[in-house]
């Protein structure tokens, strides 16, 4: 189970902007902060942040604005998810002109029996 921070979520509900909220927010919270929040839900941030963030939102709203309100319980992805292959991760050889030659070495069979102290 993982707590998360979805203020876009809640932005988008009350149809309130990110630029809206930046401009409320502005030199307290830096702009990138907000635009970052908005755009994906927070694991870890800052409670003096926060703090800052829901102050803003009652002065747009006009009401009184809980934290509760865009926290969102979500279950562990490692649980519920099998990993996923991304090829746009993987890592791309590039021939850089000069020709690579491998040395010969152990083979795996030799290199156990050496941990295990067999020698012949």
């Amino acid at each position: 189970m993982t707590l998360r921070l979805n203020l876009g979520r809640y932005l988008q509900e009350h149809d309130i902007s990110a630029y809206r909220l930046v401009q409320e927010v502005k030199g307290r919270v830096a702009p990138g902060t907000v635009y970052s929040l908005a755009r994906k839900p927070a694991q870890r941030i800052d409670l003096d942040t926060v703090a800052k963030i829901l102050q803003a939102l009652e002065r747009v709203r006009g009401q009184k604005v809980e934290i509760t309100e865009m926290l969102e319980d979500t279950p562990d992805a490692m649980l519920t998810t099998p990993p996923v292959y991304d090829a746009s991760n993987r890592k791309v050889f590039k021939y850089n002109g000069y020709r690579a030659t491998v040395a010969p070495g152990p083979s795996a069979q030799e290199i156990l029996d050496d941990l295990r102290g067999h020698t012949e």
